[in-house]
């Protein structure tokens, strides 16, 4: 991975966090390999919806929604997997403790979509120690990526190590739709 293209993904991600809000709603278009995905947020009170409409695909362009804990911060569609369909991936930060999420679909050749799991960085016990929340997420080079600040300590005594952690994930068909498999872990 070249430092100069991983850089500039992420600091996309530090100036477009702060373009979207709740408030005034998160909406953008994204086509890829000729299908299309409109992305809105709408907020009412203390609950968030994203909902995602395809277009362009064979067999069904049907909307999904979906709950989330905070706002979109921004959306990315790719072709992580080089197979000729894209996905889409939305990012979200939460309300409480800023910690960064993701829903992403992937279109099956490019006749519908299905939800790619993206396992939380809290279902790793491993990779999770240190973690507290502000994590950025990018597609840089064929990669799903997650970087954040490593803490020592937890809740109000928490304090930064001056250590990264990274994350880097591959797309893999799973049992019964899509699923990011950990494939790199690097600190520095």
């Amino acid at each position: 991975m070249r430092q100069g293209m991983f850089a500039g993904a992420f600091v996309a991600v530090a100036v477009l966090a702060t373009a979207g809000s709740a408030a005034s709603g998160y909406k953008e278009t994204l086509t890829l390999q000729g299908i299309t995905f409109d992305v809105s947020e709408t907020a009412s009170g203390s609950a968030t919806k994203v909902t995602i409409k395809p277009s362009g695909l064979a067999t069904v362009n049907d909307p999904v929604t979906h709950d989330i804990d905070g706002r979109v911060v921004r959306a990315e569609v790719a072709d992580i997997d080089a197979n000729g369909s894209p996905e889409i991936y939305v990012f979200t930060v939460s309300r409480v403790d800023q910690a960064g999420g993701v829903v992403a679909y992937s279109t099956n050749n490019k006749k519908s979509m299905s939800e790619i799991y993206v396992p939380p960085i809290s279902d790793d016990p491993k990779n999770s120690a240190g973690y507290a929340g502000r994590d950025e997420s990018a597609i840089v080079e064929n990669s799903y990526v997650t970087r954040f600040k490593l803490y020592s300590g937890s809740g109000p005594e928490a304090r930064p190590t001056g250590k990264m952690r990274q994350l880097q994930y591959k797309l893999r068909p799973g049992e019964a739709g899509w699923k990011m498999v950990l494939d790199k872990v690097v600190e520095y």
